[in-house]
């Protein structure tokens, strides 16, 4: 695990992956939904606000800065400086 460089870094690009996938459904879901209904809004917000919630939280955790996390302050003190 020393020798892999984007073994920690996967779940992170995971989160960004799913973020994107997410809101680009979202997107396709908004162009799709009639002007007078209610419902497929909503879902459609939740949607877009989700996957950017989860690129955000991607790219905060490839900075490192999510090292409070249980598991993960461990794994990030075995790295060389």
């Amino acid at each position: 695990m020393q020798n892999d460089k984007t073994g920690s870094n996967r779940i992170w690009l995971g989160f960004i992956g799913g973020g994107i996938l997410a809101t680009a459904l979202g997107f396709c879901a908004l162009d799709l939904a009639p002007a007078q209904a209610s419902a497929p809004v909503f879902g459609v917000m939740l949607l877009l606000t989700g996957g950017m919630l989860s690129c955000l939280a991607g790219a905060v955790g490839m900075a490192g800065m999510l090292a409070w996390l249980p598991g993960m302050a461990d794994e990030h003190a075995d790295r060389p400086r």
